[in-house]
């Protein structure tokens, strides 16, 4: 629905919520477990009236919004790069950027930022192959999670990184960003067209 109005002409700041999704999405074709009334399920709308460059900061600086959210639960998340948001090695949070453009000028004319947490599953709403791997703020902390709360706190983090997409202050993301990020210093598996090998993940660039 948010690829949709961003095709309609929708403002920067549009935001869709669900309540569950039917056809949750993550990167490289993979599906995310979107069940009713367990999480939040989000949809962000931006305009790119901002440096293009900084389109390929979208993802990793909303995966820190959404940790700035989380810290102010109590908690202590961190980002595995690019767009998992993990609590105690285990995934409670996955961010898809999707873009729109202008098929006669070739130009990037939206970007929809798509949000899904964890909020008030037990360990049996995941589907079995997902329950060593996956999390939800309830199984942290044992509480309930206000969902609209959290949506909101979301949208108010979300708004803010547009600000500073729009001004190009985005240093103290990157700054924040390479603190969070689980992945530096780790060895990974690198696939990159016809390679694949194992290295160890040193730095993320500006």
């Amino acid at each position: 629905r948010g690829m949709q109005l961003a095709l309609e002409g929708a403002p920067t700041g549009t935001v869709v919520l669900a309540d569950r999704q039917t056809h949750g999405n993550g990167r490289l074709g993979r599906s995310f477990a979107s069940p009713a009334g367990q999480g939040v399920y989000l949809s962000y709308l931006l305009r790119p009236d901002f440096d293009p460059a900084a389109l390929s900061l979208l993802t990793s600086c909303a995966g820190l919004a959404v940790c700035q959210v989380l810290e102010q639960h109590g908690l202590a998340p961190a980002i595995k790069w690019p767009n998992d948001i993990i609590l105690d090695r285990r995934k409670v949070c996955g961010i898809l950027t999707k873009l729109t453009s202008d098929a006669e000028s070739g130009t990037i004319n939206g970007a929809v930022i798509g949000i899904g947490v964890n909020c008030n599953n037990a360990s049996e709403d995941f589907p079995p192959e997902l329950r060593e791997v996956a999390t939800s703020l309830y199984l942290e902390t044992g509480k309930r999670v206000q969902r609209a709360a959290l949506a909101a706190a979301l949208i108010e983090e979300l708004d803010k990184l547009y600000a500073a997409l729009q001004s190009g202050d985005t240093a103290s993301y990157l700054t924040a960003y390479r603190r969070d990020c689980l992945t530096l210093g780790r060895e990974v598996q690198l696939l990159w067209q016809n390679v694949k090998e194992k290295v160890t993940a040193l730095d993320v660039d500006d």
